[in-house]
């Protein structure tokens, strides 16, 4: 007998049908690419948004899916007009849907229908949202309805819960301010018409006992947006392939006619195409050549920027979608960790300063520790800026007293990613890619983040969690600790190896 339906296959089946077939199908295949801690981490967080959003319908009756008669119960709570419900089940005979919410309208004689989400409802600077994502959220809510209306249960308004990204912590949480209601009901008429159809055949493509043939949708995406099973889907794209090139994934088109010309291999891609940009043709050339393509006198201007002392800062932060300390945002980032490398001249010493914050709010602290550190003159150094100046300015905003401090780091941080993106420096062995992660085992192979028991920052997000919350104590404790501060360590190591590479080059050494 095929599995019903859930929620989560049919919105995964709008995004790759085929992803979705192995998920269910061939679930040893699926296995292969576990989720990362941290994603379960995100889940978890997911949860826990819920049951604080349950807070704003008090008296709710909460139905525990992982019980047998789950779906009996709701049926007959919904019977009797239970005011509040929580995850109530309903199932059809090819779709099952637990919803987040159901609160009884008795001026309507039906049930007004609530999904929370993990998501702010913060829009760019022009008002407008991300489309994509809130057709998302619209079919998420529309598989619902339709399954709930199929079993009988009539429904009235229908909303997205959502945390509201401009409510700022004091004190206790304001639940009528950390939270926003929206109503979708108008925007789920379309959706709701169209979802009966997809959920249909979703049911019937998963259905399959036999792989669908051909290639998945990812297969038109760039290397970034590929489905978790692309491998298996998609055997003839090589490791290494023409979905790497650079920005590639905003140039479909493009992508799209080098597909259909056979084009996979990155060493086939045509030089003479004008529709290859100056990196995406640099990428293509020091393939070919198995050699660095090197700006010497422009990596020699960029280094000439700097001013001695040099600062190589790095933060390790916890973006939680609950504000945890007065004073923050939803999904605002606490920045518990810091390293910083300290070079005062040429040929002096390399200093070594950094800390792990894990009681109450770290930003204090942090503070205080940067400010005794860095000096007013020099440049801070660190790769992909935007992020660390970002955390900057929120330290700025967060204590007045160091405003000037942080601003004044904030002006005088130069990116040394900019020498890999800006092509003073291209390097084969890149692959079209400019993270540290890609660039230290090209340059500095001595230096690996491979053998590190905390090697990314999705890992210290998830070290931070467990320490914070006592999910590990005792020894363990202590070992996560060292890990995460030799991981933050060598992430301002590595810059500082990488200038040094790049001033060798520059000088001729």
């Amino acid at each position: 007998m095929a599995s019903k339906l859930s929620k989560t296959e049919y919105i995964m089946f709008r995004e790759c049908p085929n992803n979705t077939w192995v998920r269910r199908q061939r679930p040893d295949i699926h296995s292969q690419y576990e989720i990362s801690e941290f994603e379960q981490a995100l889940a978890q967080m997911g949860n826990e948004v819920e049951e604080l959003a349950r807070g704003m319908f008090p008296g709710g009756y909460l139905i525990e899916q992982r019980h047998a008669g789950a779906q009996e119960l709701t049926q007959k709570l919904v019977a009797e007009q239970t005011p509040v419900l929580f995850q109530a089940v309903f199932a059809t005979d090819t779709c099952l849907a637990a919803t987040d919410v159901l609160v009884w309208n008795a001026g309507a004689g039906a049930y007004d229908l609530y999904e929370i989400k993990m998501s702010s409802s913060e829009a760019d600077g022009e008002g407008r949202k991300d489309r994509k994502k809130e057709e998302q959220f619209e079919y998420d809510l529309a598989f619902q309805a339709n399954v709930v209306e199929a079993c009988g249960v009539k429904l009235n308004k229908k909303y997205l819960v959502r945390l509201n990204r401009q409510y700022v912590r004091q004190g206790d949480l304001d639940f009528s301010n950390l939270f926003i209601l929206e109503d979708k009901t108008e925007a789920m008429a379309v959706a709701q018409e169209n979802a009966v159809h997809q959920m249909k055949h979703a049911q019937e493509y998963l259905s399959q006992a036999v792989q669908p043939e051909g290639h998945c949708p990812c297969y038109y995406k760039g290397r970034s947006a590929h489905c978790t099973s692309f491998a298996f889907i998609n055997p003839d794209v090589p490791a290494y392939s023409v979905h790497d090139l650079n920005r590639i994934g905003l140039s479909k088109k493009y992508l799209e006619e080098l597909l259909h010309a056979g084009v996979l291999h990155v060493k086939d891609v045509p030089l003479n195409d004008d529709r290859l940009t100056e990196k995406k043709l640099n990428q293509v050339r020091v393939h070919l050549s198995q050699e660095p393509l090197i700006d010497v006198v422009g990596l020699a201007e960029e280094l000439n920027k700097l001013e001695y002392p040099l600062y190589f800062l790095d933060y390790e932060t916890y973006p939680t979608a609950i504000p945890p300390f007065s004073g923050y945002r939803p999904y605002q980032h606490i920045v518990f960790q810091y390293s910083l490398h300290v070079l005062e001249a040429p040929d002096a010493e390399l200093k070594h300063y950094g800390d792990l914050i894990l009681g109450g709010d770290p930003a204090e602290k942090i503070a205080e520790a940067l400010v005794s550190h860095i000096g007013p003159k020099g440049t801070v150094i660190s790769w992909s800026k935007a992020f660390e100046n970002s955390r900057n300015k929120e330290m700025a905003a967060l204590m007045p007293e160091h405003k000037d401090f942080f601003l004044n780091v904030v002006e005088r941080t130069y990116d040394l990613m900019d020498i890999v993106e800006h092509q003073h420096y291209v390097h084969p062995g890149f692959m079209g890619r400019a993270s540290i992660k890609k660039v230290l085992p090209v340059l500095v192979p001595s230096l690996s983040y491979k053998e590190l028991p905390v090697k990314s920052g999705t890992d210290a997000i998830e070290g931070y969690r467990q320490l914070t919350r006592a999910l590990i104590e005792g020894e363990e404790a202590e070992q996560k600790q060292k890990d995460m501060l030799e991981y933050c360590k060598l992430d301002t190591l590595a810059m500082y190896e990488i200038w040094k590479h790049f001033r060798g080059v520059a000088s001729g050494v």
